[in-house]
C-alpha cells in the first residue's frame, strides 16, 4: 500500500467506495471521526498513489486539494465535482 493509506488494523473501520472521474480510476476512503475524504488511485483495483483530500465538507464547493501531477491534469469544473462527489461521500 502506498504511504499514507489507512491500514485498517492501525485506523480501525474504514468506509471506502471505487469510482471512475474524469477517466481516472480511483478510491475515496474515510476513517471514522474524520473529516477528510482522501482520494487515491487505482491501478488494476489496487491504491497505488495519493490523488488528493477533500476537506471542508460543508462549504461550497467543498476545498479540495490534489496531489500536484493532477493539479494541471483536471479543469476547474473537473475539480469542484470531484470535491462534491468526496463531500457527498463523507455524508454518506
Amino acid at each position: 500500500m502506498p504511504d499514507g493509506y489507512p491500514d485498517p488494523e492501525v485506523v480501525g473501520w474504514a468506509r471506502t467506495e471505487d469510482l471512475e472521474f474524469a477517466g481516472l480510476h480511483m478510491r475515496m476512503t474515510i476513517t471514522p471521526g474524520d473529516r477528510i475524504v482522501q482520494l487515491w488511485e487505482l491501478v488494476d483495483g489496487h491504491p497505488v498513489r495519493w490523488l488528493g483530500n477533500v476537506f471542508r465538507v460543508e462549504s461550497e464547493p467543498p476545498v479540495l486539494k490534489l496531489n500536484y501531477r493532477y493539479e494541471t491534469q483536471l479543469n476547474r469544473a473537473q475539480r469542484d465535482a470531484m470535491a462534491r462527489t468526496g463531500a457527498k461521500f463523507w455524508k454518506g
